[in-house]
């Protein structure tokens, strides 16, 4: 198996990343439950971190994929999609004050996408040495991220994806072996 070149671009993206969806979930962890539609004070900075987390993650989907075959190829791009959905989606309910009556309707597919991107790309490193841990936990980020939100459960997915780029900066060559 060839070990794909780590990049500084990815690590930086994956490390904003990684640590904005922690502080999001740090955020809603210890903030009262809230079933106001409206959204206001706090919730902006929640919104935003974590369309900026979506974001700022699919690098390391991207990189992480390239450990895999087709198949963790193939989950990437769904999480992919999935995660700029749901960021579009974040970003315009933040910028609106709530969700659009169109929400569920781009919400409800993104976040299919993800969870079954997740579990393709789960299967595709699972196949890889070294790799089965992370393969077994990644279905559990969508888990964390969507329907744990709201008891901080992005503080748990963050951590994930903080641990992941760590494994890919173990795995990159050195600079003497690129030679």
């Amino acid at each position: 198996m060839e070990t794909r070149f780590f990049v500084r671009p990815v690590a930086v993206s994956g490390l904003l990343g990684g640590l904005a969806l922690a502080v999001t979930g740090l955020m809603q962890a210890v903030r009262p439950q809230d079933a106001e539609p409206k959204v206001t004070g706090e919730e902006h900075v929640i919104l935003g971190l974590f369309a900026a987390a979506l974001v700022l993650l699919a690098p390391l989907v991207w990189t992480l994929a390239g450990l895999g075959g087709r198949a963790a190829r193939a989950g990437a791009a769904l999480v992919v999609a999935g995660h700029a959905l749901l960021a579009f989606g974040a970003t315009a309910s933040n910028l609106n004050g709530e969700d659009y009556a169109w929400f569920p309707a781009v919400a409800v597919p993104a976040n299919l996408a993800v969870l079954a991107g997740s579990i393709t790309l789960a299967v595709g490193l699972w196949r890889v040495p070294g790799l089965r841990p992370y393969a077994a936990a990644l279905p559990l980020t969508w888990l964390c991220t969507i329907p744990l939100s709201q008891l901080g459960g992005p503080l748990l997915a963050g951590l994930y994806w903080l641990l992941a780029l760590r494994l890919l900066a173990l795995r990159a060559p050195t600079p003497a072996a690129t030679h």
